[in-house]
């Protein structure tokens, strides 16, 4: 917040409003400098408690949630493998396909064998 009264108070200035930037820049200082052991208090105090009621209830999801993300990110990759895999053989589709084509032509025009 002192960050953004400041950079404001600064446009205000090179705006040509000077005369209000600098004593907004005055209280604002003195209006965090008052709040500010006010504020360190409270962080402290619930603070640490939220940090505790939050860690454990953190601690409790991540062990439920953290085998079914597990299984979830085992089929994502091998599904990913398996893309992998088919984008790998594509190009080799034509090639194939001539290849059929090759031997079928080769078994229509064969003779066919004697029979024993």
């Amino acid at each position: 917040m002192f960050t953004f009264l400041l950079a404001s108070s600064l446009a205000l200035a090179l705006l040509g409003f000077g005369f209000l930037a600098i004593p907004l820049l005055v209280v604002g200082g003195v209006i965090w400098l008052v709040l500010l052991p006010i504020k360190l208090l409270l962080g402290f105090v619930f603070g640490g408690l939220f940090r505790v009621v939050f860690g454990v209830l953190g601690t409790l999801l991540g062990l439920i949630l953290a085998p079914l993300l597990l299984i979830v990110a085992g089929v994502a990759v091998v599904g990913a493998f398996i893309a992998a895999l088919i984008a790998l053989i594509t190009p080799l589709v034509p090639v194939a396909l001539l290849l059929l084509l090759g031997w079928g032509i080769y078994r229509v025009s064969a003779r066919p064998r004697a029979v024993l």
